[in-house]
């Protein structure tokens, strides 16, 4: 895909660099992403910052048309994204309170507990309210992740050791269909969006997707790309395993209330099979080995699942707030 339209100053620069040679980042763009700590409330809901961060994160995965791919190591650009990062990581950890008496030996229980409470009033409306566009709508906020499902974690499996990583191998093996072409859940996703309509391609609705829905691919990639926070993927991976049974059954009947195809609902489906066993293996087998071989760093876990939590009841919010208003929950296209 080509490099999105900017949406603010930041990523005017930043885009502009991106489309020349790789070398220094000028001075402007510094100054701006230098300036973040005072000029940002909350980085998350920033549309600015979180379509530079995923531009940004965006080299290490597919890339672009017309960028050169020299840029992704250029230590100048991997500045910017630092700055980035840090004004993110800032506010993503500003939300998170770890509970006092929580000890490593309890991780699993505790993640099995606090990941495991759906949304339900946002889960009940998808399931019996919602209708097709609004379903469709959902989908296309989800694809900026759900295309690239299981990538950021697989950066976790060279990160630990022992029975974590074979544990994580397994969920993963899971992800991408077990090898078999076709069955990936990300080419689930697509099918899903074909038969919905939609345009399968990734990126293809980037304009309209809201920093929200960029925030929760951009909190997985921070996570998964850094050694420092291989407890907080781990824990990004809890909080997107356990539960996810019950989230996608409502998912599924309420894209069969709408007229779905069995296909379409095939995405949804897997999951309910898939992660009904994925839960029990990311609390104890993954987190809990990787807490016991590690025990500095169990709060790392925590605080990936918690603050997963927490960007994950943002983005439902950017997107039921304004249905009940009455309004799409997309970014206006720009007018020429």
């Amino acid at each position: 895909m080509r490099l999105p339209a900017p949406r603010g100053p930041i990523s005017t620069a930043l885009f502009a660099c991106l489309s020349g040679e790789p070398g220094p980042v000028p001075s402007q763009l510094t100054e701006l992403v230098d300036a973040l700590q005072e000029t940002t409330a909350d980085a998350r809901s920033d549309e600015d910052v979180q379509i530079s961060l995923w531009t940004c994160y965006g080299l290490t995965y597919a890339g672009f048309d017309g960028v050169d791919e020299r840029w992704e190591w250029r230590p100048s650009l991997l500045a910017v994204r630092g700055a980035l990062e840090a004004v993110f990581e800032r506010d993503v950890l500003a939300e998170v309170r770890l509970p006092e008496d929580l000890t490593p030996e309890k991780v699993p229980a505790f993640l099995m507990d606090v990941c495991g409470r759906p949304p339900t009033a946002f889960l009940k409306f998808m399931q019996k309210n919602a209708t097709l566009e609004q379903f469709k709508e959902l989908v296309i906020t989800r694809s900026i992740d759900a295309l690239h499902e299981g990538d950021a974690h697989t950066w976790a499996i060279p990160r630990v050791t022992g029975r974590a990583k074979s544990a994580l191998i397994e969920i993963q093996a899971d992800e991408y269909g077990g090898g078999m072409p076709g069955r990936s859940h990300a080419e689930l996703y697509a099918i899903l969006m074909s038969e919905l309509d939609l345009d399968p391609e990734y990126g293809a609705y980037i304009e309209q997707i809201p920093a929200a829905a960029l925030g929760l691919h951009n909190l997985r990639s921070m996570f998964g790309l850094q050694h420092r926070w291989r407890g907080g993927i781990l824990g990004n991976l809890a909080a997107t395993e356990i539960g996810s049974s019950l989230i996608n059954r409502h998912f599924s009947e309420g894209l069969a209330r709408l007229g779905g195809s069995k296909r379409a609902r095939w995405f949804y489906d897997e999951h309910i099979l898939a992660d009904a066993v994925h839960e029990q293996l990311v609390a104890h087998d993954v987190c809990g080995a990787f807490v016991a071989d590690y025990p500095a760093e169990w709060d790392r876990v925590v605080i990936g699942a918690l603050a997963t939590l927490n960007v994950r009841a943002l983005f439902a919010s950017s997107v039921v707030d304004p249905w009940a208003a009455g309004v799409t929950s997309l970014r206006e296209l720009a007018t020429v």
